[in-house]
């Protein structure tokens, strides 16, 4: 489904994939993630966490890619702890509903990037 088995994401309740900001913004109403404000924009429970972390990402550091790395604003794991977390985020991703947004890096469509 999706190719998901292909990164050991398995026994997830529904797919959601590209869906259209209206039905996103009704999903998320329907979970209780926030709500329409008066002018019709919708408002995110954030919880006690807001904005972004910056000094929470990290990179898998590789004899075959350290020196492409720029690592002033990037934190190295080893490949163990890496594997260690990935398994931790498949377990609990199943029996959950996921959303699959396929997306691209940089507007030109000659240079953009899958992600």
């Amino acid at each position: 489904m999706y190719g998901l088995e292909k990164l050991n994401i398995i026994n997830v309740k529904n797919v959601y994939r590209n869906l259209p900001v209206p039905k996103l913004v009704e999903e998320a109403i329907k979970r209780g993630e926030g709500v329409l404000a008066n002018n019709g924009a919708f408002n995110v429970y954030t919880g006690k966490y807001t904005g972004r972390s910056p000094n929470d990402k990290f990179i898998v550091d590789e004899p075959e890619v350290h020196e492409d790395i720029w690592w002033e604003n990037n934190k190295a794991i080893s490949m163990d702890k890496f594997e260690r977390l990935y398994n931790r985020l498949t377990a609990y991703l199943q029996n959950r509903d996921i959303f699959i947004f396929d997306g691209f890096v940089g507007a030109d469509l000659q240079y953009r990037i899958p992600i």
